[in-house]
């Protein structure tokens, strides 16, 4: 289990298109800078507050890379693309944006035939022309229609949905699409790392799912042809209290077994965690956390790392927020 190290020098690296702001840069100093990631959406931002200068020569589509730390050990936490610049009269402010944002913007058709969900993913990437890190396969589709009324990040987040899986972007500009592992397990103890923790518990309304499909080949398997019948494609997950739910992609029984079950899963978060700790550059989306001696009952265990929110400034030093899912 990772514990986090803990020193007094905060310290940053930020490039936006050729230029580059560290502790001793000129002209311009960076006044402030805010990340935030995330698993699905919001899709990553990052907002850096400079002061201003005529010498700025970087313009909206410039690249970011944002590296956080303490003294020369820095690790990068954004990379994505100018979207904005506002001057003020004693500031620039530069909003980034990750990218997913080149998703967001594409829309097509296209028909995929027998493919799984990773392999379609995989596909839409390189339409977009993003690099992707691990696109696990997932459900496999007899059909599946990607259609122009819908962006590329939503087909993606909707087919992570029917597997089970996380879909976001690494701090160094690649696609993850795969089943949550765990990464690292990093323990926080109150009153050494941990500054604030707010926690938020829910009941679930729903206990199972059910699945209805499209077509009627589910009796005969996936490799059949596929036509409208008054047999039905169904399948539930849990029991109790189901959610219900229509896929036109589901055109198989098998199929829909497994996007109940995923939806299932799902269901079975009970609270979130938000954490506030002294700053750490080193926590990934997808690893786990595990609280020591925080004062708010049933919040122990392993939470899964959902969100990170990491903000530098010179006023008030380098602190990092996390944003937790767990399971009861």
């Amino acid at each position: 289990m990772t514990k986090l190290s803990r020193t007094t020098n905060p310290s940053y690296s930020v490039t936006i298109g050729s230029q580059k702001f560290d502790v001793g840069s000129k002209p311009g100093k960076l006044v402030s800078v805010r990340v935030t990631l995330g698993i699905g959406l919001p899709t990553d931002r990052c907002e850096v507050l400079l002061t201003h200068s005529d010498g700025y020569a970087f313009k909206k589509g410039d690249s970011v890379k944002v590296e956080l730390g303490y003294d020369t050990d820095l690790k990068r936490v954004f990379s994505g693309l100018v979207e904005e610049i506002e001057r003020l009269l004693s500031r620039v402010r530069v909003v980034a944006l990750g990218f997913a944002v080149s998703l967001l913007r594409l829309r097509f058709n296209r028909v995929y035939l027998n493919q799984t969900a990773g392999k379609i993913v995989n596909s839409i990437a390189q339409e977009a022309k993003v690099k992707v890190k691990k696109a696990a396969d997932g459900v496999n589709f007899p059909t599946y229609v990607v259609d122009a009324a819908t962006n590329a990040y939503e087909h993606v987040l909707k087919l992570a949905e029917r597997c089970n899986f996380d879909a976001y972007f690494t701090e160094d500009e690649q696609l993850v699409f795969k089943e949550w592992g765990g990464g690292k397990n990093i323990l926080l103890q109150y009153g050494k790392e941990i500054m604030g923790v707010g926690s938020l518990h829910f009941s679930p309304l729903y206990a199972g799912t059910q699945v209805y499909g499209e077509s009627p080949s589910s009796m005969k398997g996936s490799d059949t042809s596929h036509w409208l019948t008054k047999q039905e494609v169904k399948a539930e997950a849990g029991t109790k209290t189901a959610f219900q739910m229509e896929d036109p992609a589901v055109r198989d029984k098998k199929t829909a077994e497994t996007v109940a079950k995923a939806k299932t899963s799902k269901l079975g978060y009970t609270f979130g965690v938000a954490v506030e700790i002294v700053g750490s550059a080193g926590i990934r989306l997808g690893d786990t956390v595990t609280l020591k001696d925080v004062p708010i009952p049933n919040v122990g265990g392993q939470l899964e790392v959902r969100g990170v929110r990491h903000y530098l400034s010179k006023s008030n030093g380098f602190t990092t927020t996390i944003n937790c899912w767990g399971r009861r």
